[in-house]
């Protein structure tokens, strides 16, 4: 019932994550993702993400049929990374299973480190949009993480112990506090990273006091962003920029999480940020 009552008053302003998909198509999708579980759409994802590094692989060695080993990794890494590869960066290993690693193994793991260093943190941008909303593919994990100066050498000796590259100048942009993001890769699975440091506004600290949680039975444990925090946080992008990705973000969860959304939580921050007008949108092309 809800579903037809939904066609019928979204026809003048609802609008599909995709020009090509019309309004019940659309509406039949979210309603077959509301359906499954959390544990099956992050599968989903982890299995998306997977797909796709190995097409990727698959072509270049398509592609480079008497090249050795070690050049496939150079051309694959290059792929895999785009404008965030270092002329610095060597990657290692030469099993080819170890660079199909999707972004949820790669949080699960700096999970790990972020808790042994006492670093709070959570996953944000596609990642977290895609837990929430509509899986997609994203290039890289997105994180923020609340260090002290005092940290930093503690946290990039944890990341490199574990196999991380930190390049070298941003590590010092961060110590004197002219960095805000350090960019990461890990030398063996090619898994790239973005942390960013969380400052001390107010809109910063609620986000982290909110974050969430996963910890489900098969699934990699690690924290969130959560649901009305990533829709926040990706229409301040939008407002400037005009981004179709973030604004396919924002619809996505709205669509899949409305009947959980805290709106009293949206309209206060969305009044905060100056962000009413554009949310306002969200939620009408969302049907809301």
């Amino acid at each position: 019932m809800q579903l037809a009552k939904t066609t019928i008053s979204s026809k003048l302003t609802y609008q599909p994550q995709a020009t090509d998909t019309n309004i019940e198509a659309d509406i039949y999708l979210f309603s077959r993702l509301r359906q499954l579980s959390l544990s099956q759409r992050l599968e989903m994802f982890m299995v998306h993400e997977r797909g796709v590094k190995k097409l990727c692989l698959a072509g270049i060695k398509s592609r480079h049929r008497e090249a050795p080993l070690e050049q496939i990794r150079h051309v694959f890494t290059r792929a895999v990374l785009a404008e965030k590869y270092r002329i610095d960066f060597h990657p290692k290993g030469d099993d080819e299973s170890m660079w199909i690693q999707d972004s949820i193994s790669l949080a699960a793991e700096l999970h790990q480190i972020f808790e042994s260093t006492n670093i709070p943190y959570y996953v944000t941008g596609g990642v977290a949009a895609s837990l929430h909303g509509e899986p997609r593919s994203t290039r890289d994990l997105d994180l923020v993480i609340e260090v002290q100066p005092e940290q930093i050498d503690l946290l990039v000796a944890t990341l490199e112990g574990a196999g991380h590259y930190c390049p070298t100048g941003a590590v010092e942009g961060l110590k004197q506090g002219r960095e805000r993001i350090l960019n990461i890769t890990h030398t063996e699975t090619i898994a790239n990273a973005d942390l960013y440091i969380t400052d001390d506004s107010a809109f910063a600290v609620s986000q982290m006091v909110r974050r969430q949680l996963i910890d489900l039975e098969g699934i990699p444990k690690f924290w969130v962003a959560s649901a009305e925090d990533t829709i926040l946080q990706k229409l301040r992008p939008r407002k400037e920029s005009k981004s179709e990705k973030q604004w396919r973000d924002v619809l996505g969860i709205l669509k899949l999480q409305a009947e959980n959304l805290d709106y009293t939580y949206l309209t206060k921050w969305g009044e905060s940020l100056d962000l009413v007008d554009v949310l306002s949108q969200a939620l009408t092309e969302a049907g809301l």
